[in-house]
């Protein structure tokens, strides 16, 4: 079946699925064919209200109803005119590289080599070891050898009353020969301790940090290795 629509903000609104459809002044008249008569979502009939069709060659089909029921929500943030399918950044979170850069970094061989730490807001993406892709992060290595640690240290000020994060080894790393041991100090007193081997999962963790004025995340590495090995705080945020 043939229909013509008029505008291309039509089209926009069938692709996001939105209820709110209008012509524009420049608008062209656009000839469109109807012919999808089903969509199979796992092997299950589900059709949307703003029905799917096809334009030049292409099938455009409501970018929301399609997201949704495969567990993704949609999100359009028109202050960045984006539209953001599945996890997003929370609002009321403050990211490293957004909202705080780091005030200190030492290492045990006194080099302070920047290559030894990264972090990252919404930037390059890097993954975990068992595939999981962040646009999140803060990573930090230890110099190669033994007996070597990395230093990274953030100011919070007391403004903050709660950290989480996703820790675990990078894609680089997952082949880990010697264990990593990372040490989280509030205000230079030692608060956790984790420690990664290769075949470790990542795991969401959570500290109350209330009244903290610095946090610091140490790597150290006790045997001898000549590998880069790298720890991630993927999704790195802080609460208020």
């Amino acid at each position: 079946m043939k229909k013509k629509l008029i505008g291309f903000s039509v089209a926009g609104a069938l692709l996001l699925g939105s209820a709110g459809v209008y012509a524009s002044s420049n608008s062209q008249t656009l000839e469109v064919f109807y012919n999808v008569k089903n969509i199979k979502i796992n092997q299950v009939s589900k059709m949307p209200e703003n029905k799917p069709f096809t334009y030049n060659g292409t099938t455009y089909v409501p970018l929301r109803f399609i997201s949704e029921q495969l567990g993704s929500p949609v999100e359009w943030d028109s202050a960045n005119q984006t539209i953001n399918i599945g996890k997003t950044n929370e609002k009321s979170a403050f990211y490293p590289g957004r909202d705080l850069e780091y005030m200190n970094f030492q290492d045990s061989e006194g080099s302070r080599h920047t290559d030894l730490f990264s972090y990252s807001y919404n930037d390059k993406t890097i993954s975990d070891n068992i595939g999981n892709e962040y646009s999140n992060y803060i990573t930090i290595s230890p110099p190669t050898g033994s007996n070597n640690w990395s230093l990274l240290e953030f100011p919070l000020n007391g403004q903050y009353n709660t950290f989480k994060t996703t820790l675990g080894l990078t894609k680089e790393s997952k082949n880990l020969t010697k264990e990593l041991k990372l040490e989280v100090f509030l205000d230079e007193k030692l608060f956790e301790t984790y420690k990664f081997s290769a075949g470790d999962m990542p795991k969401d963790i959570e500290l109350k940090i209330k009244g903290t004025n610095k946090i610091g995340f140490k790597l150290s590495r006790n045997e001898f290795s000549g590998y880069f090995d790298e720890v991630g705080l993927f999704d790195a945020r802080f609460y208020k």
